[in-house]
């Protein structure tokens, strides 16, 4: 069974909707600024999740993980494409979210401060979901030269 990761990226500049278009539409088409903009990110591990931890509705996922990214892909395409700005309410909603639920299974998370204190001390950045952070050295080739962009690619 596969497992998937999901980590944060928060980038300090808003990002051009022609990139964040093709990002959360899987092309392989260049995005300049939105590469750079990852290799700088700060980022967090927040957890994974297997097939079986999916759901049919947004914000209903069966672990954490997966109900983070859900809303993140929900924000960042619905009314337009858009890397979503971390404000207050925002970050209020992840945490919310990412509050164990009794029909939970069980998965890896990182604890629920961490992310907190990620997400309060990026305020007003950009979010991204990645399966990873950028290699330190040159991506590898199977990634289309795109470091750490495969979570966007997640289903």
């Amino acid at each position: 069974m596969f497992e998937y990761r999901l980590w944060l990226a928060a980038v300090p500049e808003p990002l051009p909707e022609a990139e964040a278009c093709i990002y959360w539409n899987l092309k392989d088409l260049p995005t300049p600024t939105l590469d750079g903009a990852l290799k700088q990110a700060d980022y967090a591990y927040v957890g994974s999740w297997q097939d079986r931890h999916l759901a049919e509705m947004p914000q209903s996922g069966r672990c954490p993980a997966v109900r983070i990214f859900d809303w993140l892909f929900y924000r960042g395409t619905i009314d337009r494409y858009q890397a979503p700005i971390l404000d207050a309410r925002l970050r209020d909603e992840l945490i919310e979210l990412y509050q164990p639920r009794p029909d939970d299974l069980p998965a890896e998370s990182t604890d629920a401060d961490e992310i907190a204190t990620f997400l309060t001390a990026h305020l007003g950045w950009s979010l991204l979901p990645e399966e990873a952070p950028p290699p330190t050295t040159a991506p590898s080739p199977d990634d289309h030269g795109h470091p750490g962009r495969r979570a966007g690619r997640l289903r």
